[in-house]
This record gives structure tokens, C-alpha cells and sequence, in this order.
């Protein structure tokens, strides 16, 4: 447990919201591809981008917004241009595996199936 624990911690700390993410964006900016980013920040950073700044201003197009736009898709692209390969990775099964995994993956989106779901797992102290 201290272990995960400690995993935790860290994890909590490089997610940390406070001024804007700083601390995850400092680390993956020193990232090489290829790298998972994290998709939630993302979509509220092109969230903002798009709905905070007009797309027309005095009859002209917002390059200044197409430009934030364009920068944060090229982090996207810059994240997978390489293809995860080392000694480190897991052995992969076969493709058709992943596949038939993936598209068959049973989502639970019911809050209440949720909740009853994770009581069953740990009981509350009484």
C-alpha cells in the first residue's frame, strides 16, 4: 500500500490544477514523443480558445485564434509521431485480439449502477 500510495501522491502532484496545470505542462513539454497526453485538458483548452475569442474581429479572421488552435492540434500530432517501441514495452497480444477486446468493451455510463457497483466493493463503516 505505501507504495501505491507514494504512485498516487505523485500522480496527484503532477496533475495538480493550480495555475493552470503548470506543473503537467512543465513535464510533457520536456516529453519525447511518443507520449499519451491528457485528453481533458486538451478539449477545455480548445474549449476556451474557441469560445473566448471571436472568430471574426472588425470583419477580419482571428488569426491570433486560428494560431492558439493550431498550436494546440500540433501538440496532438506531436504526441503520436512516433510508434511505442522498446525493451520496456509490454508484450503485446495479437491485433485481432486488442480489437475484438476494444469493441467489445462494456461501458457503464448509469451513475446509480456505478454507485451500487462500488458500495458492493467497499463496504461503508458503520
Amino acid at each position: 500500500p505505501g507504495k501505491f500510495k507514494k504512485l498516487f501522491k505523485e500522480f496527484e502532484t503532477l496533475l495538480d490544477p493550480t495555475r493552470n496545470h503548470r506543473t503537467y505542462r512543465l513535464a510533457v513539454s520536456k516529453q519525447e514523443s511518443p507520449f499519451i497526453p491528457f485528453m481533458p485538458l486538451l478539449m477545455k483548452d480548445m474549449t476556451f480558445i474557441f469560445e473566448g475569442n471571436k472568430t471574426i474581429i472588425d470583419g477580419l479572421i482571428n488569426f491570433e485564434k486560428m494560431h492558439m488552435i493550431a498550436n494546440t492540434i500540433r501538440y496532438i500530432r506531436c504526441a503520436r509521431k512516433e510508434a511505442f517501441v522498446g525493451d520496456n514495452m509490454p508484450l503485446v497480444k495479437n491485433r485481432a485480439d486488442i480489437r475484438h477486446y476494444v469493441r467489445n468493451l462494456h461501458v457503464i455510463d448509469n451513475q446509480r449502477t456505478l454507485s451500487q457497483l462500488s458500495h458492493r466493493l467497499e463496504k461503508r463503516p458503520e
